[in-house]
């Protein structure tokens, strides 16, 4: 988090500084999340001044949790392993900068030099201001001045060039069901072919995982990956966002920035919710996409971009389309070939799979032995989950997190599950009773209906699309009931 620069300031960080001060015919920066590389592109930007000549690598090195010693030792190893085949033919002299990270990973690089997994020295920078007024490089003794030299050999299902298959539990992925399993067949055949994925799906059904995947079994696998949320964005700043700029474009603009495009270079974009993307930008985009050349907020120069573009949405693009706000041209562009990841209710076999997966990495994480009850896991089985596999993952954790035992009953589930079956059985056991004075029929449907309609709304966070399927109905007759019968205004339950 130092790096390029120390925060607010102009003081180089920990890499830049060792750059400044030794050259290397090649470096690989670790980067531990996707948020991390628009930050290793800035430094490769600025070491062509510090450090001309210097060949630059970025691996991916995505990690759960940056504390875990564990998993930091697991993913470290494996990654530095391929590095280290990837330049044996060099036969080079490797150092390690032990600056930058978390004290675990600083732990985890001495135990991997240590043991001679890897044959590097470890260096620490040591700052001015602890320097006696200038940068210096201290080389760690490790209690021997030379390393055993090692050879790793390749995996056996590995390549010359190191392509192989990303299981899929690697990364959070979990299901057994045919619907689900046809997609990541399909999702790995589009793997190797380097062309445009348009993923589908409601919210919570794990369109990032899918993308991820994609990714990872392609031949950008080790390369950039770049999420950008599309909603989360402010209408002002997506342009900056996407294409960098330059300082001095803007206010606020104190230093130039790369963008999510010059940071994915070489990798892949994930553009999430792109349905959300203002249609101002859309020509923008378009234009990158096709002819592979950018241009950063406030400059007159054009940078080329290599990048694979997957997007994702819930929203009906075709819909859009026809009314205006969504441009034609930018949807044929991204939607080279589509996947479809279908809803959890839709893939009722894998529920307890996900719900046993959910649960032992919770007792990882704290030690503890939790269950369900059988009763519980009914329950699972029995809900719509709206809210797909996130909602089903976040039951459990209130379920394991309220719980004190091995088999959780069912009581202690989220209160909008429990009201689910609370209404479910208030309507299955309604007593049809017509009282003396007669009932107004109509008025008493309508209010039913509208009921019905709201609790819709509500159990899918205002999300009309979601709504509209869980009563049975399609979006535009949900809409104009909403409009024309209920009288509610056009945008008060948009999602």
């Amino acid at each position: 988090n130092r790096d390029p620069y120390v925060e607010h300031t102009e003081e180089y960080g920990p890499v830049l500084s060792l750059l400044e001060h030794r050259k290397f015919n090649r470096v690989f920066l670790f980067c531990t999340g996707s948020e991390y590389f628009e930050r290793a592109r800035t430094v490769e930007e600025l070491c062509k001044s510090v450090s001309g000549g210097t060949k630059f690598s970025h691996v991916s090195l995505e990690l759960e949790s940056v504390i875990d010693y564990e998993e930091i030792f697991t993913r470290l190893k494996g990654s530095v392993e391929t590095v280290i085949r990837s330049i044996s033919t060099l036969n080079p002299d490797i150092s390690v900068l032990l600056d930058p990270g978390t004290p675990q990973m600083q732990t985890v690089w001495f135990l991997l030099a240590k043991s001679g997994t890897i044959p590097a020295k470890l260096l620490q920078g040591i700052p001015p201001r602890f320097g006696g007024g200038s940068y210096r490089v201290k080389e760690v003794n490790l209690e021997s001045s030379i390393l055993p030299e090692i050879t790793i050999p390749l995996r056996e299902e590995q390549d010359r060039e190191q392509k192989w298959f990303t299981p899929i539990t690697a990364l959070g992925i979990v299901g057994e069901s045919a619907a689900f399993k046809q997609v990541l067949e399909r999702a790995f055949q589009y793997a190797s072919y380097d062309v445009s994925v348009l993923i589908r799906g409601e919210t919570g059904t794990g369109k990032n995982l899918l993308a991820r995947f994609i990714h990872d079994n392609s031949d950008r696998k080790g390369k950039p990956f770049q999420p950008l949320n599309c909603s989360a964005i402010s209408s002002g700043l997506v342009e900056s966002e996407f294409f960098g700029h330059v300082k001095g474009a803007f206010t606020g603009a104190e230093k130039n920035r790369l963008g999510k495009f010059r940071a994915a270079d070489t990798g892949t974009i994930f553009l999430d919710e792109i349905g959300d993307l203002p249609l101002e930008m859309q020509p923008k985009l378009l234009k990158v996409l096709e002819e592979k050349t950018l241009q950063p907020v406030g400059s007159d120069d054009e940078e080329k971009v290599d990048v694979r573009v997957i997007a994702a949405t819930n929203k009906n693009l075709e819909e859009m389309i026809d009314n205006g706000r969504f441009r034609r041209d930018l949807y044929e562009r991204l939607n080279q070939v589509s996947l479809a990841i279908p809803p959890l209710k839709e893939r009722q076999d894998d529920i307890p799979l996900l719900a046993r997966t959910f649960i032992d990495k919770w007792n990882r994480k704290y030690g503890e032995e939790k269950g369900l009850s059988e009763e519980t896991m009914k329950y699972f089985m029995e809900y719509p989950w709206p809210g797909n596999v996130r909602e089903l993952q976040n039951a459990v954790c209130s379920l394991c997190a309220t719980g004190m035992s091995s088999s959780i009953g069912p009581d202690l589930m989220p209160g909008r599950i429990l009201d689910h079956f609370h209404k479910k059985r208030s309507v299955a056991n309604m007593e049809v009773k017509i009282p003396e004075e007669g009932i107004d029929l109509r008025a008493l449907l309508f209010q039913l209906e509208k009921d019905f309609y709201m609790e819709a709304l509500e159990s899918t966070d205002r999300n009309k699309e979601e709504a509209a399927k869980l009563l049975g109905l399609n979006p535009p007759a949900f809409r104009k009931a909403l409009r024309e019968r209920f009288n509610l205004p056009e945008d008060e339950h948009e999602s």
